[in-house]
């Protein structure tokens, strides 16, 4: 795997050559700080902007020309990472040194996406009604879509609460209130200044050459995008008093009991590899503390799992419970936080979780995306890793490392969706 940056284009291109695809992966990342008065409109333009061209002006006639590329794919999406919050294209080819012929297919790839960005079905400033007002009810859709899958639903509520005075409570989709004052004109001049002020990354990951890869952007993409601000880790922290606790009923069957911690741990800090093995001990894997005491032995939950958000120093536990087990459940998911934050683990558990770490991080590199992965998160990181590197550092990781992370962590906010009061 070999990696090159180029930064004399007016936006950042990333080249990562391998041998591994006979596919080439090519991202663009947008990125601009989360705010509550746009984010539903930037929740729409990447669908927009996916959705028609003024040379191929419907959805089908632009797949038509994805197919035209030897059936090349191309999705949108967008994220709330940090403080950030990022539009995202992803487009999937064929490598062209695998195809008969010398078809230039990545040149190609790059004068799509260029057309799809640059030359959108919109006139007079404004993008067809048609297409946005479409877009509009997919996306009001989606959103109701989220209400519906409980467990989903139950995390965003956590996030609500918990950081509500924060930035980080946005919603990455948007919001339904938001719909109605979106129209074609008022997206347009969102789409014009996402191009103006969004820095924008691009990453390309295949069996390519780099050089000849810069080249081609430096011929078809002339873009004078900000530089990628260095502030994406979201460090806004807030005092807990006590834990909050909020319940919600809903008629459901299953119940939702969410808890939201801080860490206070980023990618950036010295004990963030800790904190992944941490993870993995306390509710990453199949062998952890909350899977094997809370699930398998006391059979409290249906499921119960631990995930990190390592951009904003969080944690959250996710669990499906009956509502009457809503108090021993709670319990011993404290139990098993509390035993890591003493050392009461054994030396087997902390080798399961490296082990599995590091065999999560050797399958993500069997995909283009994972690669990528591994690259976006090593700019982040004071020291960067090499796979060979990483995997030292995580062996090497002690008990007293775990501990000590263990002990920074807070129990912020509970949130129980239930079907049934609970007392």
């Amino acid at each position: 795997m070999q990696i090159r940056h180029f930064d004399d284009l007016g936006y950042k291109l990333t080249t990562v050559k391998t041998e591994k695809f006979k596919t080439n992966l090519l991202s663009f990342t947008f990125h601009s700080d989360i705010n509550r008065e746009n984010v539903t409109k930037r929740s729409l333009i990447p669908y927009v902007l996916r959705s028609s061209t003024k040379r191929f002006p419907t959805k089908k006639k632009f797949n038509t020309a994805l197919e035209d590329l030897y059936g090349a794919s191309l999705s949108a999406t967008t994220e709330k990472k940090g403080k950030a919050h990022n539009i995202k294209f992803y487009l999937s080819l064929a490598n062209e040194a695998f195809l008969p012929g010398n078809e230039p297919l990545m040149e190609e790839a790059i004068l799509l996406f260029k057309e799809m960005l640059l030359n959108p079905l919109a006139r007079d400033g404004a993008f067809d009604r048609t297409v946005v007002e479409t877009e509009k009810r997919l996306l009001e859709e989606y959103i109701e879509s989220l209400y519906d899958d409980k467990t989903s639903y139950a995390l965003q509520k956590l996030i609500e609460n918990m950081c509500q005075e924060e930035m980080y409570a946005i919603n990455s989709s948007g919001y339904i209130e938001d719909l109605p004052g979106v129209d074609a004109h008022n997206l347009y001049e969102e789409y014009q200044k996402m191009l103006e002020s969004d820095a924008l990354e691009i990453a390309v990951v295949g069996d390519i050459d780099a050089d000849k890869v810069h080249g081609l952007f430096k011929k078809h993409l002339n873009l004078k995008t900000p530089v990628k601000s260095k502030d994406t880790l979201d460090l806004e922290e807030k005092s807990i008093g006590q834990v909050e606790i909020v319940k919600e009923t809903q008629d459901i069957a299953q119940g939702k009991l969410n808890i939201g911690y801080r860490t206070h741990t980023r990618i950036n800090d010295p004990d963030y590899l800790p904190l992944l093995v941490f993870n993995g001990m306390f509710g990453g894997y199949a062998h952890s503390k909350l899977f094997m005491n809370v699930r398998e032995k006391s059979s409290l939950c249906y499921y119960c799992a631990s995930r990190l958000d390592n951009f904003k120093g969080l944690m959250y536990v996710y669990s499906g419970i009956e509502p009457k087990n809503y108090e021993k459940a709670l319990a011993i998911i404290e139990e098993q936080l509390t035993d890591m934050k003493t050392g009461a683990f054994t030396e087997k558990e902390l080798e399961l979780s490296k082990k599995s770490l590091i065999n999560s991080k050797l399958e993500s590199l069997d995909q283009a995306a994972g690669m990528l992965a591994h690259e976006t998160l090593n700019e982040m990181l004071p020291i960067p890793f090499t796979v060979e590197s990483w995997i030292k550092a995580i062996n090497s990781i002690t008990i007293e490392q775990i501990t000590a992370v263990a002990k920074k962590i807070e129990t912020d906010t509970i949130y129980f969706l239930t079907g049934k009061e609970v007392e």
